[in-house]
């Protein structure tokens, strides 16, 4: 949670480069004249924001300041979806777009409690006029707090839900499909605080997204790949070490995969030194032919060298961005969770590192 730089490369390269990307007719499916009213009205689009902002905790046990101190954030994709038919008729939704989303949600700082999680929500979005868009957000949210309870300092996980309502006012004359997004949090955890949050930033529409993923070959390839980066423990008393991992992925159908990583996370001379095996299945989302984005959850078994030194079971959640180089080389940026579920050592992946793809 300190290297909140980092989880901007997560999103914002390709908000920087995508206008210039689109402006290279051999390398777009985004027509020339595209408008964001155009924009809106495709049923392809894939979606990506992020924003920051400030905001409350409040309700459970909370003493001290209970505000996030300037310090949540948030990061989303997504693409839009169609409702069949006798759903739409039924209830009067021919006109209405709907998405579902992935997020990263950061609660900021209230005092003793460091709170963030991964959600998914399903997005009702609706066009005011040309320049105005309203959506509601609504889905589960799994978090983690970094607290305090009777002088013991925990990672406190935890399932509850994530309520969204945002404007979007278009910005188009800088890229088709780009505006700014001033979007309200409320999320609310059975057994623990709430929270609510304001969060300002830049989000896009991406036209006309590809179908599937990239592929060097007509065939269904393996990619193969190294990262490095660093590894936080959340935990006071913990420094970001370095740390690794090697990965391959295989790609299923149009938008999914599953990988196996060995992980190296590094020692923080403290209370973790882990390394370990992950299996994830992915959900990949194309933004344009240059760019994807992709959330992967699964099962990691590692052994903590600092710990029991036993083999034990873990969850990884990632959030990642692709950048193909050419088509069988692609560049990454990634930021995982380790969700130990024993109240002590969770930890932070932040890598980048390369792919390239091998057979046919």
């Amino acid at each position: 949670m300190r290297y909140i730089s980092l989880f901007g490369l997560l999103m914002f390269p390709f908000m920087a480069f995508s206008q210039g990307y689109e402006s290279k007719n051999e390398k777009t499916h985004v027509p020339q004249d595209a408008s964001y009213s155009k924009v809106i009205e495709n049923n392809n689009n894939a979606y990506a924001s992020a924003t920051l902002g400030n905001g409350v905790a409040y309700g459970g046990d909370l003493t001290g300041d209970k505000s996030m101190q300037w310090k949540p954030f948030e990061l989303r994709f997504g693409k839009e979806i169609n409702i069949p038919a006798f759903i739409s008729d039924k209830f009067f939704l021919k006109n209405e777009k709907f998405r579902f989303d992935f997020i990263h949600f950061n609660e900021g700082h209230p005092y003793n409690n460091h709170r963030d999680g991964f959600g998914a929500q399903m997005v009702y979005r609706n066009q005011l006029n040309r320049k105005l868009n309203l959506e509601l957000g609504l889905g589960p949210y799994f978090s983690m707090n970094t607290t305090t309870i009777k002088g013991v300092e925990i990672n406190d996980v935890k399932l509850g839900a994530l309520l969204s309502v945002a404007a979007l006012v278009d910005i188009e004359r800088f890229s088709p499909g780009l505006h700014m997004r001033y979007a309200l949090n409320h999320v609310t955890m059975p057994g623990a605080h709430s929270s609510i949050a304001l969060l300002v930033g830049v989000g896009k529409y991406f036209d006309q997204a590809p179908s599937s993923i990239q592929l060097g070959s007509s065939g269904n390839p393996i990619w193969l790949g190294v990262t490095g980066g660093i590894a936080q423990t959340n935990h006071r008393g913990s420094e970001g070490v370095p740390g690794f991992c090697v990965e391959a992925k295989k790609y299923y159908g149009s938008h999914w995969g599953v990988s196996i990583a060995g992980i190296m996370e590094g020692d923080d001379d403290v209370r973790v030194d882990r390394n370990g095996v992950a299996v994830q299945g992915w959900f990949v989302q194309p933004l344009n032919e240059n760019w994807a984005a992709s959330a992967g959850i699964g099962p990691y078994v590692a052994t903590n060298q600092r710990g029991s030194d036993n083999f034990q079971l873990h969850g990884l959640i990632t959030l990642q961005v692709e950048r193909f180089i050419t088509n069988k080389w692609k560049g990454l940026v990634s930021f995982s969770r380790v969700a130990t579920f024993t109240e002590e050592n969770d930890r932070d992946l932040f890598r980048i590192g390369v792919m390239r793809q091998f057979g046919t």
